[in-house]
């Protein structure tokens, strides 16, 4: 049969018209290929001498870079630029109420050539509508390493990590519910700063710093190194300020997560759990909403219960990282979600004690001493939230003021507190 086919392709080609329209199939396929060879070899040739790097916004590391470019000298002198408000995340100082908006400039949508550390450099920026704005820079240098562009990238990441230093790094969802973004910067805040009941900031003090020393003995033992806490109580007592203050307790990154956000589902909302930066606190407010649509089937709601579980506790939940969940009505939260394993400590915030009283009017007025005692001995107790307190002391510059104020503040309390007939 080998013999055959091998007799009938020589006798094919004998045949002048098929050997020629094969000698013409071979030369088109050698002159394609021809036609190539120079653009590949140009591209050989680039990547020879020029090393490119590219940067898109839906990395943090793209406004770094934007904020860098707006400090440099090429940057500053470009004339083809755009200007945008700075993003409170970068800025420097914090705002006054005289304060201009702080002005970010860096070129524009383009192509820019410029020199940076003796290297002829140069950036194509542009900007893709499909389903997300998304804006690209691509980075090149010419007769450059990779390794010089790495360092000029991560001295943009150490310099924007350096800005934030000695702030509470916001984040939150992006507008499509896939990925976290850098909101916001706030002055981090001590768990001292929060006017609690005797005993609970101590307690919320020591629990969390013991947590993140055991992460071996959680290793050895199996278990999922997460922690899980719960404030509850009535608006005004302090459960979201907890919170900030626990991020900047312990320089951790604080990324806050409404479940009411109609863009998040099961898959996503256990991916931006998964994905959250490291040394996070995930802040889920007012979770007793989650059962109030659950219960009215509010078509928005896009999370599942189950979904839910899953995305806290999980084979797929990060680890390293805390969740901190708050509400005003413990009561409509489903054992499931506040079972031990999930959530580990039950904080409640109530309203006011007379020592909360004390500490606050001490706060605004620390040479107070004897009349916050006396104000504190005459207070009807847990009848004012924390917040209603400082509200009162804020309004009012002078001690008396606030006294007058806050015996009024209480009148009003206790009338309040009598059934009506």
């Amino acid at each position: 049969m080998w013999s055959e086919l091998v007799e009938a392709l020589r006798a094919q080609l004998g045949n002048q018209m098929v050997a020629g329209a094969i000698a013409l199939g071979l030369v088109g396929v050698a002159a394609a290929s021809l036609r190539k060879l120079p653009a590949a070899l140009w591209g050989q040739i680039k990547r020879a001498f020029i090393v490119t790097a590219t940067l898109d916004s839906r990395n943090d590391l793209f406004a770094a870079f934007v904020a860098w470019l707006d400090e440099q000298r090429f940057g500053r002198r470009s004339r083809w630029f755009s200007v945008v408000q700075a993003p409170p995340a970068l800025a420097d100082d914090e705002p006054t109420v005289d304060d201009a908006p702080k002005l970010q400039y860096s070129p524009a949508p383009g192509f820019h050539l410029f020199w940076h550390r003796g290297h002829l450099m140069w950036l194509h920026r542009d900007i893709a509508m499909n389903l997300q704005v998304v804006e690209t820079i691509r980075l090149g240098a010419l007769f450059a390493s990779r390794r010089m562009l790495e360092e000029l990238l991560e001295s943009v990441a150490r310099h924007a990590g350096a800005r934030r230093a000695n702030r509470l790094t916001l984040y939150t969802v992006d507008k499509w519910g896939e990925d976290w973004r850098l909101a916001d910067t706030k002055p981090r805040r001590s768990l001292e700063s929060v006017v609690l009941d005797e005993g609970v900031s101590r307690r919320l003090h020591d629990d969390i710093h013991e947590f993140f020393g055991r992460r071996e003995w959680y290793a050895q033992l199996g278990i999922p190194w997460r922690r899980g806490y719960l404030l509850f109580g009535p608006p005004g007592t302090g459960k979201t300020s907890v919170a900030y203050a626990l991020a900047g307790e312990l320089r951790l990154k604080l990324c806050a997560l409404s479940l009411a956000n109609p863009k998040l589902n099961d898959a996503s909302l256990a991916e931006l759990l998964q994905r959250a930066p490291p040394r996070s606190l995930i802040l889920v407010e007012d979770i007793d909403a989650f059962f109030v649509a659950r219960d009215k089937q509010d078509a928005r709601m896009q999370i599942s219960f189950s979904g839910l579980l899953n995305a806290l506790d999980g084979v797929g939940a990060q680890e390293g990282r805390i969740i901190v969940l708050t509400t005003n009505h413990r009561e409509r939260l489903d054992a499931a979600l506040i079972r031990p394993g999930r959530i580990d400590v039950e904080v409640e915030l109530g309203l006011a004690s007379a020592w909360q009283l004390q500490q606050l009017l001490l706060r605004f007025h620390p040479d107070a001493g004897e009349v916050a005692a006396q104000l504190a001995a005459s207070y009807p107790p847990r009848t004012l939230s924390p917040a209603q307190i400082q509200q009162v002391l804020i309004a009012r510059d002078s001690l008396d003021e606030a006294r007058q104020a806050l015996l009024q503040a209480f009148e009003r309390a206790a009338a309040a507190a009598v059934p009506q007939r």
